[in-house]
């Protein structure tokens, strides 16, 4: 078998190399030691660099990421060159071989070149390569305590974000990409069949094409609500992880659980119900009280006999002095009612005059103890 450079085998191992660095890069998180095996995997050749780069454009369709021309790419350049960005590998030196993981090391003769010729193309690769990490980044957005604001897409899609929520956006010609990293959002989305909709939160992949729908990042989970339409919601699959019904037939298709990072099975949710999944289980679907699931838009919280901690959990996210539940056993005291979160007063009074509690204020908490 000829394994020259340049030879069709040796072609399909390095674009095969390079496509499991940009998954383990895409997943986020890399650990500093694999960052420095893809430093090497990158030094030993720039046909390793020009095979990633071409992945990462396939992917990304760079060319129509940038539908208000916000990118300069002078600037870009500039950028790239002083970036501090551990996602741009500084070049220098010879490295082992070193092959991503998942991937087996092959017996991969690299061109020799000259060092005036290689250096200039490393240099090369290396400025595309800051250009590409710059030019990808995602549009952030985020609210503090108490904050919510309004989000309005270039698709024509808003996002309502409640308070301590953030999500990053990443908008393509083939897909519309929303990353939920804390909190909570109500989505309303633009038709767009040639365009999915996906909101990736912790464990759990949604996916629409024109709907309203209000994700929940709590602590321990992920809680989906439909308003309108239908989505699909892909669970992370865990070997932990035990569904409690039937899923649907999947209509995501196999690009969608790449999405997702799973072949987790699809759950139908439609319009007044609700699913949520843990990183234990995912809980049946239900009807849900969407009044109450989306009250946190008109600045209301309703409870249900709701356990108190959760309750604690809630108010905090709109006051700086914290509500804190000292005694570990009253978390699952279920409390009810509706209360505004301009006024954290309601709810103190309403903990004040429960004979099972006892509240305590000073300038920095709200300290809730078991009554006498």
């Amino acid at each position: 078998m000829d394994h020259r450079p340049g030879s069709a085998p040796e072609g399909r191992d390095i674009v095969a190399e390079a496509s499991a660095w940009f998954a383990e890069f895409r997943e986020g998180g890399v650990p500093a030691p694999v960052r420095a095996l893809f430093d090497e995997w990158l030094r030993r050749s720039p046909e390793h660099i020009q095979a990633y780069l071409e992945v990462s454009a396939a992917w990304s369709e760079l060319p129509t990421a940038d539908p208000e021309g916000r990118i300069d790419v002078t600037t870009l350049v500039v950028r790239a060159r002083a970036s501090a960005d551990d996602n741009v590998v500084a070049l220098g030196g010879r490295g082992e071989c070193a092959s991503p993981p998942g991937v087996a090391r092959g017996q991969i003769a690299p061109r020799r070149r000259s060092l005036p010729a290689l250096a200039a193309s490393i240099s090369f690769a290396v400025v595309l390569l800051g250009l590409w990490f710059v030019a990808l980044r995602a549009d952030t957005y985020s609210t503090g305590i108490g904050e919510q604001r309004t989000v309005r897409l270039a698709d024509g899609s808003t996002v309502e974000l409640n308070a301590l929520s953030m999500i990053s956006v990443r908008l393509s010609k083939t897909l519309r990409d929303i990353e939920l990293a804390r909190g909570q959002a109500l989505f309303h989305v633009a038709k767009d069949r040639t365009r999915p909709f996906m909101v990736q939160s912790e464990g759990v992949t949604v996916r629409a094409v024109g709907t309203q729908f209000d994700v929940y990042r709590k602590r321990n989970g992920t809680t989906v609500t439909v308003l309108e339409g239908e989505v699909a919601v892909v669970p992370k699959r865990d070997s932990r992880t035990k569904p409690q019904e039937d899923s649907a037939p999947s209509i995501l298709g196999s690009r969608a659980d790449e999405a997702a990072g799973t072949n987790g099975a699809t759950i139908l949710v439609s319009a007044g119900e609700q699913v949520t999944v843990t990183p234990h289980e995912v809980q049946k679907r239900h009807k849900a009280d969407v009044t109450a699931a989306t009250a946190w838009v008109e600045q209301r919280l309703i409870f249900d006999a709701t356990p108190l901690g959760d309750v604690a959990d809630e108010f905090n996210r709109y006051n700086t002095r914290k509500l804190v539940i000292a005694d570990p056993a009253l978390r699952s005291v279920g409390i009810s009612g509706v209360y505004s979160t301009a006024d954290p007063a309601s709810l103190v009074g309403f903990l004040r005059a429960q004979s099972n509690l006892q509240v305590t204020e000073t300038d920095a908490e709200i300290r809730v103890t078991g009554g006498e």
